[in-house]
């Protein structure tokens, strides 16, 4: 049973309303129904939508259907599988990878957010790469079959894209057979018919919440040009015009901080001139629920920024104004420049969305950025802050969304939303009443903020359905993993070394020339081999390490000789949970609830009983609160509930709706028979 708290909230804030496609709320559609004359396979579309962190059973658990009334409909009204079980270990970057590709880390070699760097005869077993990237990428995702299959495909924020796949050998050079397939992919990248973005890879600056302390003010008006451009008649106004500036990685900005009779608003331009500025006025935070209303209604039109890598843009939010001018609280999201195969369509896409950012600011909340946070016993201005920011992302997705749906017209639509997995690594981790942290004042007041942003995922889900409501259309609803709460830690390395089994040198680094086993990403335990560079054991002993390795996990206890590892695998035994491989570990393991992984080489014990309250889901696959959902929603899938699925039979089942092959490396199975009640 899954250990949150229950809740309830007042259901006057969660009423539904229509949603229009200026992206203000969800709406709830009407139970799908089978067509009587179906489309073709041919001429159908899909819209296959990864939500981060989507656990069908959490959901249940800690959220009500007045609450997150879309995503009761999915899974009471549309065909989906009991659990989808996703990559192990659990994480984003391998979960999405087996979501495209039909394939597991051992084929797609994206084995974990980071995973080891191949060949491995040129990098050491401590030599990592970003499973986000395309570097290791050895499995051929669902857009470009499609788009090799002559369909209009769009990719959303997709991980591993839109650069080439490195298809890298295990050792030694890649295969003639990779060498096609990577021509193969890059190919179909050249193509008219498809384009895909991911606004992830280039980052120019991060989210931010500027004080008066953090710009420059400046003497004199720095010659301002068109000062009368400005709403406020300034030679009029009862308090004098204050000017400054501040400089970031996407460039400089001059800025006015002015009003009437109060300072309440604050104007921006990448140069001293007011004709083309953006104005953000205080404001109150939000106090209204998000449905039926527009979301982010406080922040200031875009600033198209030019800055060295590509177009960006600014959007502010003054969230706080002292009336004397003294100081203010003036905020703005991340900024990001879309890395794209098609430049002519980032041009329109950035003309439509105009501003587009990652995430929800969580870290930024957590650092108390945006206010003293809850778990700090703050007043509730940081939460409401943060929420306004939750609510742009959502909004500003669900335009991207629409942008590839409707204007482009895409047949293949593969999407993201990252807001649940943000909130929930946030502050999931107070719910858990079962930590000895269990705080019932902050738990509540987590729930509450767990709620109202999960509220912004169902509104995104909502819109979703909308575009999706067509007798051509289905949409298809998976995650990437599940999450659980930790107060403990676990420290692999600091393990292997009370087991004698590897070293620190005199700075304190891991020596891999007298270490046996390492865990360089805190994800699995690998043998440091001759195949590395750099490596020491041989083939013959490598069975004996691994041996050792599983008696330590299996031996390890806490302070109150409670075992600490519940299971262990054994990646060469387990073929059929795509552990191992060229890019992954020999040695896997599974700890009791209350425990995240540290990648720490240094620590006083293998447990750290006094871990930080937090959330995560690298842990193993397995397991059912690291379980994600298969779920497809339209008028060709009747409301039906099979058997448990893999995260890889996602991608064979969407193309088998489209009517084209699986991808090329997939492993995985169609349900689509399945999930329409037919048989095979």
């Amino acid at each position: 049973m899954l250990q949150f708290s229950s809740f309830s909230m007042n259901s006057k804030h969660l009423a539904v309303a229509t949603l229009a496609l200026a992206v203000t709320a969800g709406c709830t559609p009407s139970e799908p129904t089978t067509a009587s004359n179906e489309v073709a396979h041919h001429e159908r579309r899909a819209l296959l939508i990864s939500i981060d962190s989507l656990n069908e059973a959490i959901l249940r658990d800690t959220l009500t259907a007045e609450q997150v009334p879309n995503f009761y409909q999915l899974f009471d009204f549309g065909a989906c599988t009991e659990f989808a079980q996703p990559a192990f270990p659990s994480v984003t970057a391998a979960g999405h990878a087996a979501l495209w590709t039909g394939t597991y880390g051992d084929i797609s070699q994206i084995t974990g957010n980071t995973s080891h760097r191949l060949p491995r005869d040129q990098n050491t077993v401590m030599s990592l790469v970003s499973g986000y990237d395309a570097d290791n990428s050895s499995a051929e995702p669902i857009w470009i079959t499609a788009a090799l299959n002559g369909r209009s495909v769009g990719g959303h924020h997709v991980t591993q894209a839109p650069r080439i796949p490195g298809f890298p050998a295990r050792v030694g050079a890649q295969s003639a057979q990779a060498l096609a397939d990577q021509e193969r992919i890059a190919q179909a990248y050249q193509l008219d018919n498809i384009t895909v973005m991911n606004g992830y890879n280039i980052q120019v600056n991060g989210d931010a919440a500027l004080s008066a302390a953090d710009v420059e003010w400046l003497a004199d008006d720095a010659e301002w040009q068109n000062i009368a451009a400005l709403d406020v008649d300034i030679a009029a106004a009862q308090v004098e015009p204050r000017y400054f500036r501040w400089q970031n990685r996407a460039g400089q900005f001059y800025g006015v901080f002015y009003g009437e009779s109060d300072y309440d608003r604050v104007a921006v331009n990448t140069t001293p001139n007011a004709d083309g500025a953006i104005i953000a006025f205080a404001h109150p935070v939000e106090d209204t629920a998000p449905q039926g209303r527009a979301l982010a209604r406080h922040f200031s039109e875009p600033l198209k920024v030019s800055a060295e890598q590509g177009d960006t843009f600014l959007r502010l939010r003054l969230f706080e104004a002292a009336a004397d001018g003294s100081d203010f609280v003036l905020y703005h999201p991340a900024m990001h420049v879309m890395d794209i195969n098609n430049l002519a369509m980032r041009e329109r896409y950035n003309n439509e969305v105009r501003g587009w950012f990652g995430n929800s600011s969580t870290r930024l909340y957590s650092r108390g950025g945006l206010g003293t946070p809850l778990f700090q016993n703050g007043d509730g201005t940081a939460e409401a802050r943060y929420l306004e920011t939750a609510e742009l992302a959502t909004k500003l997705f669900n335009k991207g969304s629409a942008f590839f749906w409707n204007e482009l017209g895409v047949d293949l639509l593969v999407d993201y939303f990252p807001l649940a997995d943000s909130i929930d690594h946030t502050i999931s981790g107070y719910l858990a009443s079962d930590s000895p942290a269990y705080n019932p004042e902050i738990a509540a007041r987590a729930r509450d903020l767990r709620t109202r942003t999960w509220q912004l995922v169902d509104i995104r889900l909502g819109h979703l359905m909308t575009l999706t409501r067509g007798e051509d259309s289905a949409l298809f609803v998976g995650g990437d993993h599940g999450m659980r709460p930790s107060w403990r830690e676990f420290l692999p390395n600091v393990l292997m070394q009370e087991a004698g089994l590897q070293f620190l040198d005199e700075n304190g680094m891991v020596d891999l020339s007298r270490s046996v086993a390492v865990s360089p990403n805190a994800y699995w335990i690998s043998v440091n081999s001759t195949e590395y560079r750099g490596g020491i054991v041989e083939d013959a002993d490598k069975d004996e390490v691994i041996a050792k390795i599983v008696a330590a996990l299996e031996g390890l206890t806490d302070e109150n000789g409670e075992r600490v590892v519940e299971r262990v695998y054994i990646a060469s035994e387990h073929p059929e949970l795509g552990i191992g491989g060229a890019a992954g570990g020999d040695v896997y393991w599974e700890t009791v609830r209350g425990y995240s992984p540290s990648r720490n080489v240094r620590g006083e014990s293998s447990v750290n009983a006094n871990g930080r309250i937090s959330a995560g889901h690298s842990h193993a696959s397995t397991s059912p609160d690291m379980y994600t959902v298969t779920c497809a929603y339209g008028q060709h899938f009747p409301a039906r509930r099979i058997p448990g699925s893999r995260l890889i039979d996602m991608a064979p089942t969407v193309a088998d709706y489209l009517g084209i092959p699986a991808p090329k490396h997939a492993v995985g199975q169609s349900l689509y028979p399945a999930l329409r009640g037919q048989s095979e």
